[in-house]
């Protein structure tokens, strides 16, 4: 009997046990490890946010999510070790055949200082529903959205939340009584994707009135005086303030020699297969977890990578289930991943537009949008109820 070994049970992860589960007998063992019970798509927290959804409505119990014959270990992953294929948990040792890391990002908001105790976000539940309260009792004043580090999670995510704070803001009676700003460190929206994408974002803002201020570095936030210090000596004063938290890979990756400190887990961009010295063969990461670099670029001495979202990781969860399979049967690689992905933007009113793009293309990525109706919206709900159908 084989094993696949699936560390994470995130949009990679589910991805990935599913695909395997339809593809191989029941003799092929194939073991989740997740620390929470619940799963919830992340781009329904801008739905909690605004009050559209509870917190109900938009999570699922992870088992419910696996088809039968997929075990779900609920344990944090304590050590990996890609030479042999193992994970030490608290819930004990396991070992696979096969090893797929599919660990997600972790926040680490306290990389500015003063953010911790003046910042609200969004890119968590429980963020997501203080937030909500927060909003319901705004009577009036500065938001200010704060981007300081990059990569993060759902490039888009930021934008589309300060598009439905205007909106809820608007339908409130309060937005004559509000100003809102978007303060980043990129130098344009999603900026991996292109200047024609940006400049979508920015009329979308503009269009709005919300303000846009970017290539603005954080030294830190100052909550006694409500006020955002960047490095240029600039400020940016708050009555709310909105953050997108710094991430940071897995603490687990980088002391199991997996990734560097400031870094990611480095993976072949076709396979998704681990590039270090220390992996066995079929060690694969997927997801937030990665850094995949693009062959193309924007610029000659800028080099990118692909951006961090939840369609990518499920998109390399099937490439990565389908060799596994291959490999199992005593076959050789089937699949490569291709670099391609969508996001949604919601601009309110229950429209959205949506973006297509191909990452891998050359001379650079190429992203599509279409203009915001309420036909993309609905295509949103559709997915996020597909992510959220049980299997068992």
């Amino acid at each position: 009997m084989t094993t696949t070994l699936i560390l994470g049970g995130g949009f990679g992860g589910l991805t990935c046990a599913r695909a395997l589960r339809a593809a191989l007998p029941p003799e092929h063992r194939i073991v989740v490890v997740d620390r929470a019970p619940l799963f919830f798509v992340g781009a329904t927290k801008t739905w909690v946010m605004i009050g559209e959804k509870t917190s109900e409505e938009i999570t699922r119990q992870r088992a419910t999510l696996l088809p039968a014959g997929v075990e779900l270990i609920q344990a944090d992953v304590v050590r990996i070790d890609a030479a042999t294929r193992e994970a030490q948990t608290t819930a004990g040792t396991f070992r696979g055949d096969h090893l797929v890391i599919a660990l997600g990002s972790e926040q680490e908001i306290g990389a500015v200082p003063g953010l911790p105790e003046a910042a609200h976000s969004f890119y968590g539940l429980l963020d997501a529903l203080q937030l909500r309260t927060a909003l319901e009792t705004f009577g009036g004043g500065r938001i200010v959205l704060l981007i300081p580090r990059v990569p993060f999670p759902c490039p888009p995510g930021p934008y589309e939340g300060m598009l439905l704070i205007h909106d809820l803001m608007t339908r409130r009676g309060l937005r004559e009584k509000c100003t809102l700003d978007v303060w980043t460190v990129e130098k344009s929206p999603m900026a991996t994707a292109g200047a024609e994408m940006g400049k979508a974002v920015e009329v979308l803002l503009g269009e709005r009135g919300i303000g846009f201020h970017p290539l603005k570095k954080v030294a830190l936030v100052d909550p006694s005086r409500k006020a955002v210090r960047f490095e240029d000596g600039s400020e940016a004063l708050f009555d709310l303030l909105i953050a997108v938290p710094p991430h940071r890979v897995p603490r687990v990756a980088v002391d199991s020699w997996l990734a560097p400190p400031e870094g990611w887990i480095q993976v072949d961009p076709s396979t998704l297969a681990v590039k270090s010295p220390s992996a066995a063969p079929h060690v694969y990461a997927i997801g937030d977890v990665t850094s995949v670099p693009l062959p193309g670029r924007w610029a000659p001495d800028v080099p990118l990578a692909l951006p961090k979202a939840g369609v990518m990781a499920a998109a390399q969860g099937e490439v990565v289930a389908a060799n596994i399979a291959a490999a199992v049967r005593g076959e050789g690689p089937v699949a490569s991943y291709d670099g391609s992905g969508y996001c949604f933007i919601e601009v309110g009113g229950k429209r959205a537009l949506r973006g297509d793009g191909s990452f891998f293309q050359m001379p650079h990525p190429v992203m599509s949008a279409t203009p915001p109706d309420e036909a993309c919206y609905r295509l949103k709900e559709e997915w996020v109820e597909s992510m959220l159908a049980p299997r068992r």
